[in-house]
């Protein structure tokens, strides 16, 4: 990332024109210049579940005009890609790139023990145990256990393994996503997938590093990077540093592979990333050049350029089509495989308005599931009251 905006500043302004921020610094400082009568910035780069709650506050300005009439041609976009840019059918973002949540393994281990790839929890469990020696300081598998933000994606991605969402909603048909009323959407927490869930995460745990409970993305990436774990769940984003990270201890030894499912089903691979939106306070007679500078950084071009520098997953097709892209990374050919065969999905985190309260919610509640022993079934029922708590807070609603 800090060389793609490299790459950035000296094309188009100076190194003070950019700020690069780590995730939990980039909401609260979004909302931030959102909020402001005059902005301190003419795009904003945002994570794709944030959209709906952007949208829905009149902080994004509309981009279908503008896009008409600049460089970009949704078409070259996978459709689940460019869809993630789309609320209440009005375009609002551009994606930047996505990244798509799959399974890395050592690929030297698997065939020097003849061990079969997992492709559901049962076998994920069995390889990590396979695997499991701590007397070395090698163990299983590495994934995101921390409180907060890592371990609510952990559960939401698990759950999305089941084909299953933390609401009711349509699972394949994005065109009909209309989130004009939360009091018509059914939180789906408190169920038996996710009890399913809780039980994966925490046989997980039994083949994870001692400090699982601390680990969140950087962390895992880590403990695969330098060779001392087996299986990784992982964004194709960070696994990237697996093959071009000169301390890499794990390049040209991985495969990767699609996150497993609860059981041989239809793969759900949840897709991240970032949108490139205006802000609605930018005056309207400079969001054109705005639009301009954006379809230069999401050129064909551009992603080329990135993806044969390591940055290994574009949402274009003439890019995933290009020799030279597919040749930088296994990843990139294998996203695009999945992606034709429509196993990527956005659904897995809705971009409702309150997302980052169910996400947030979660964070605590799973955690304290997994590894603090409290009920699962409670730590799903509080999960559920704390989230409609606030959202009634939110409206001014007693009770």
């Amino acid at each position: 990332m800090r060389n793609m905006w490299s790459d950035f500043r000296n094309d188009l302004g100076r190194k003070s024109s950019f700020d690069l921020l780590r995730l939990p610094d980039l909401y609260k400082n979004s909302r931030k210049v959102f909020a402001a009568d005059r902005p301190e910035h003419d795009v904003v780069s945002i994570n794709m579940p944030w959209l709906g709650d952007f949208a829905e506050k009149g902080y994004l300005a509309p981009l279908d005009e503008l896009v008409n009439d600049a460089a970009i041609n949704a078409l070259d976009f996978h459709p689940s890609v460019w869809g993630t840019g789309n609320w209440n059918g009005t375009q609002y973002g551009i994606p930047l790139y996505c990244t798509i949540d799959i399974l890395a393994a050592r690929r030297d281990l698997f065939e020097e023990r003849e061990l079969q790839y997992p492709r559901t929890f049962d076998e994920t469990i069995s390889a990590a145990k396979e695997l499991h020696d701590p007397e070395n300081d090698f163990y299983g598998i590495a994934w995101n256990g921390q409180r907060g933000m890592p371990i609510a994606n952990s559960f939401i991605f698990f759950l999305a393994a089941c084909q299953k969402t933390i609401i009711d909603m349509p699972l394949h048909n994005q065109e009909s996503w209309h989130f004009d009323e939360f009091e018509k959407l059914r939180l789906q927490i408190n169920t038996e997938d996710a009890l399913e869930v809780i039980e994966y995460m925490k046989q997980l745990a039994e083949f994870s590093p001692p400090d699982i409970a601390d680990i969140d993305w950087e962390e895992r990436i880590n403990y695969f990077m330098s060779g001392r774990v087996g299986l990784a769940y992982c964004w194709t984003m960070r696994a990237a540093r697996f093959e071009h990270e000169l301390s890499s201890k794990v390049a040209r030894r991985v495969t990767y592979l699609p996150s497993p499912s609860r059981r041989i089903r239809r793969i759900a691979a949840p897709i991240g990333g970032f949108l490139m939106t205006i802000p609605s306070n930018v005056a309207p007679s400079r969001r054109r050049q705005i639009m301009n500078a954006i379809a230069w950084m999401v050129s064909p071009e551009a992603m080329k350029a990135h993806v044969k520098n390591g940055f290994p997953v574009a949402p274009r097709f003439s890019v995933c089509a290009d020799p030279e892209a597919l040749a930088s990374s296994p990843i990139v050919s294998m996203v695009d495989s999945m992606a034709r065969r429509n196993e990527l999905v956005t659904w897995a985190r809705p971009p409702v308005p309150q997302f980052s309260i169910i996400e947030r919610a979660l964070g605590h509640e799973i955690h304290n599931a997994v590894f603090g022993g409290k009920s699962p079934r409670q730590a799903l029922r509080d999960a559920e009251n704390v989230i409609l708590k606030q959202i009634n807070g939110q409206r001014g609603v007693k009770g």
